[in-house]
């Protein structure tokens, strides 16, 4: 992949409770997408339909906030000067790019297993998908990065609260067309006329007729700013607080309060993270900052610091992970073996018959598909390499 390879820093260079929590979510995102088989999850385990949540659809905000806290510490020299450097536009335009790249290259090679082994008849990229998870980082990261530079804490307040605010106006009285009540519907919602307008029906996400609204499209993209926002925030007050017990209540009790916030708010402007609605941005932001206020006071402030190192050697290398983890599920699922795939043939063989109940055995799939790429983390740790775009 289009990385630099370097070695991993010494322990105490990096806010360790970051990269121990960048770790769990990335192994997380491991669980939640490789399972036995799609047919057969345990509600946990599985995004809502529609409306509503489920705790694997905190995985992916989770990971976008993390990555806001990683800005905050990037940034940190810039805030501190108020001089930014021309070099530091064209990083943060090559990581943008390169994530853009990456999540495109991911369906390619899908297309290209398609060709060796369903003996396809090209590429067919008329059809390939332009969104999707790395693209939204990438935008998000870009947006987040260029955000901080330039505005202050009081405007990146008002910027969120803007985003927020207007996406929600936007959903509920648009498409004038559409009836109020079908508006947040599959169909009905702005998002999906915006990304049919724009990208086309042919470059959107679509397993099925029921999934007619792209999850990671262009005007969804913009309440997911601020889930990078808010991790940046958090980040700042880990930097002005300092690493103790005071600012791990203070991330807890704010993140506590924005959650609740979250939920009300939801009673009203239903919780969904295919819309990534205003209501999911404030519940996802504050159970993160939560679940990053436990791993500080574990791992940074009491100083349990051998508990995380598990954590750690995955969060050093989460794109590599989730690439990886990516690409080796499309090349499993394509390799025909008798009238299935060899994914299919290693669950049947080595989870299904053996354990009997498919939603047991598709779980311990998955959980064998995390210990095996923990495992490869390991030993990519052990020899010092970290892949970073």
């Amino acid at each position: 992949m289009p990385a630099d390879s370097v070695a991993i820093p010494p322990p105490t260079s990096r806010l360790l409770s970051l990269d121990a929590f960048r770790g769990a979510t990335i192994l997380g995102m491991i669980l939640v997408n490789n399972p036995g088989t799609w047919s057969a999850l345990y509600p946990p385990l599985a995004h809502a339909e529609w409306l509503g949540w489920t705790p694997t659809d905190l995985v992916f905000p989770f990971f976008l906030f993390i990555m806001g806290t990683a800005v905050a510490y990037a940034m940190r020299k810039y805030r501190r000067s108020g001089e930014v450097e021309p070099g530091v536009y064209w990083r943060i335009v090559r990581r943008t790019l390169t994530l853009i790249a990456l999540g495109l290259a991911m369906g390619l090679f899908g297309r290209l297993c398609d060709i060796v082994f369903k003996h396809a008849d090209g590429l067919h990229l008329d059809t390939l998908r332009w969104p999707g998870v790395l693209q939204r980082i990438g935008l998000v990261y870009c947006a987040t990065s260029l955000v901080v530079l330039h505005l202050d804490v009081r405007k990146q307040l008002a910027l969120a609260a803007a985003l927020l605010l207007g996406y929600w106006a936007l959903l509920v009285w648009l498409p004038r067309d559409v009836a109020p009540a079908e508006r947040l519907s599959p169909t009905g919602n702005i998002t999906r006329v915006v990304d049919l307008a724009v990208i086309g029906k042919d470059h959107m996400y679509t397993r099925a007729e029921s999934e007619p609204t792209e999850p990671e499209g262009l005007l969804s993209t913009l309440p997911a700013i601020v889930t990078g926002l808010a991790g940046y925030w958090a980040g700042l007050a880990i930097q002005r607080g300092g690493v103790n017990w005071r600012t791990v209540r203070w991330l807890a009790a704010v993140g506590l309060a924005v959650a609740a916030a979250g939920l009300a708010w939801g009673l009203w402007f239903p919780i969904s993270k295919k819309l990534w609605t205003s209501s999911f941005v404030l519940l996802t932001a504050g159970l993160a900052s939560v679940c990053l206020a436990a791993c500080l006071a574990v791992f940074d402030v009491a100083g349990k610091r051998r508990w995380a190192r598990p954590l750690e050697i995955v969060g050093v290398n989460a794109i590599f992970a989730y690439v990886g983890s990516g690409l080796l599920a499309r090349l499993l699922g394509s390799i025909p073996v008798g009238e299935g795939t060899l994914h299919a043939a290693i669950f049947r063989t080595l989870f299904l018959n053996p354990i009997g109940d498919a939603k047991l055995a598709s779980s311990a799939c998955a959980v064998a598909t995390v210990a095996f790429w923990w495992l490869v983390l390991a030993g990519m740790a052990r020899r010092g390499w970290a892949f970073r775009i």
